[in-house]
């Protein structure tokens, strides 16, 4: 097994508290060399369980376990534990973890029986202290890391990770990053590295191959258009094939799943 893969550490913590781990990842410290640091099968709700999540209908578990949780999340950022009910009488407990104001990782434990009290208490107790020990970890094992950039570049690049799914302008950036326009695009401008809209399209296009490479191979091709802030397919696969030159469809046809 590789050395930097975090599976020895989550396949202990299902041992010792008799659950399943699913793991959710907004950061590219999760991949080091065009892999995963955990098996493949976490990444999809329908894979870890397939007996109940695997039969629910796909847009009812986007809309659910990943819209709307995060923007539950979003909401409450110093809240350390969300439970996640769904229509299936699924239950699991959620942890995000945050670095930088930027929530990187969001670790389900489930599925649990709500009737089993005991169990349910003990995983939300140890939940949140795994999943932060765990990104503690995968964050000193990514190369280049800086502890000290606190600068505005860092903090536009920290928003458009967070938010790149959603109808962002340049003018919401500077409103919630507590700076005028005109400061943030003299930001942008002098450190070469593109505009707000330039980087937005980049994050999003960039997110959207880390998709089709890792995402379960079942998502449609629409799906992962809506999750990376696409208003359409049609403009998510122009804007793709103008960046990378292939269409998305041809993308996952030569980068397959790992």
């Amino acid at each position: 097994m590789d050395i930097h893969s975090i599976e020895p550490e989550l396949q202990t913590f299902e041992r010792v508290f008799g659950c399943r781990l699913c793991l959710h990842p907004f950061s590219d410290m999760f991949y080091r060399g065009g892999a995963r640091l955990f098996a493949p099968i976490r990444q999809s709700h329908r894979r870890t369980h397939p007996e109940r999540c695997g039969k629910e209908a796909r847009s009812y578990c986007i809309a659910h376990c990943m819209r709307e949780l995060n923007r539950r999340i979003a909401a409450r950022p110093s809240r350390d534990l969300f439970t996640v009910h769904c229509r299936n009488r699924c239950f699991e407990l959620a942890s995000p973890v945050f670095r930088n104001g930027r929530c990187v990782l969001v670790m389900f434990a489930g599925l649990l029986d709500p009737r089993d009290r005991e169990k349910v208490r003990t995983v939300a107790k140890m939940l949140p202290v795994f999943a932060s020990g765990i990104e503690t970890k995968v964050y000193a094992m990514s190369a280049g890391n800086d502890l000290g950039r606190e600068s505005l570049e860092t903090r536009v690049e920290d928003y458009i990770g967070t938010h790149c799914s959603e109808r962002i302008s340049t003018a919401t950036a500077a409103r919630a990053l507590c700076v005028s326009v005109s400061l943030l695009c003299h930001t942008l401008r002098a450190s070469g590295g593109g505009s707000f809209s330039q980087r937005l399209m980049a994050e999003r296009i960039r997110r959207a191959g880390q998709m089709l490479d890792f995402a379960d191979p079942d998502f449609r091709l629409a799906d992962i258009a809506q999750l990376c802030g696409f208003g359409s397919y049609e403009h998510f696969s122009r804007c793709f094939r103008r960046v990378t030159g292939v269409s998305p469809a041809a993308w996952r046809r030569g980068h397959d799943p790992a």
